[in-house]
């Protein structure tokens, strides 16, 4: 496709394919995540989620959410957020270390499950990050792009990439540095990684939810914005906040 074709119509019919895509290529693997989630909410374990920068979008989506899980920890700091302003989280996802404190905030237990979200994987402070999960015992799943990842080099000292230091990988697929469509000469828009991460996410916790619920464990937020809703919430809460420090606020 040409510059001059595209319209407002291009975004989605490169970026529905894609998504249904990555469904296909990454379904085993989500059975088995989800089939893993199930049992460790049975026992009482958390699932913990990362991301910066704008890969903080996907743990910020699959938190306390209407429609979504009660088990879900988010790590996460503001100054590796994109309101932390592009030239501060740059900087710091380059530098060592700089989000393990966030998890050990967090308090996770060995033995239980981190996603980590990152489009490339290359960044020190990401693969930090996982090896740090990987030293507490944290059953690690990726999210990333192992395309993108694949084609460029990693930033951190071992020369390894996210994909190459988590316990499982859920492939976001796309093209290597994510936008999709060619709108100029050497420039593309319309990034992937957002949707494809959070379609895979969701169709994960939708998933163990479910029969989570059909086995009498009530771990699915309602809508606040419904008659019943917030009275659900609110006991399923009583549970959820003995291990997340958000919601005792």
């Amino acid at each position: 496709m040409s510059p001059n074709e595209i319209s407002v119509r291009s975004y989605s019919e490169t970026a529905l394919p894609h998504l249904a895509k990555i469904v296909e290529a990454n379904a085993e693997g989500m059975e088995e995540i989800a089939e893993r989630l199930v049992a460790d909410v049975k026992a009482g374990k958390s699932l913990f989620a990362f991301g910066s920068g704008h890969a903080a979008i996907f743990t910020m989506e699959l938190y306390h959410r209407a429609g979504g899980c009660s088990f879900l920890i988010p790590v996460f700091a503001d100054y590796l957020l994109p309101t932390a302003g592009p030239p501060v989280v740059r900087v710091l996802e380059r530098t060592a270390a700089t989000a393990n404190m966030m998890l050990a905030r967090a308090e996770p237990r060995a033995g239980e499950m981190i996603w980590i979200s990152s489009q490339s994987g290359i960044n020190t402070a990401v693969v930090d990050f996982a090896l740090e999960a990987k030293r507490l015992g944290l059953f690690t799943v990726a999210f990333t792009s192992v395309t993108h990842s694949s084609a460029v080099a990693s930033r951190h000292p071992s020369g390894k990439r996210l994909f190459e230091v988590c316990d499982r990988v859920m492939d976001t697929g796309g093209f290597r540095g994510d936008a999709c469509l060619d709108l100029a000469p050497d420039v593309r828009g319309g990034p992937l990684s957002t949707l494809g991460s959070v379609l895979l996410g969701h169709s994960i916790l939708t998933t163990a939810c479910a029969r989570l619920e059909a086995g009498g464990i009530r771990c699915t937020y309602t809508s606040v914005n419904t008659p019943e809703g917030e009275a659900r919430n609110k006991e399923i809460e009583k549970k959820a906040m003995q291990r997340d420090a958000l919601l005792r606020g």
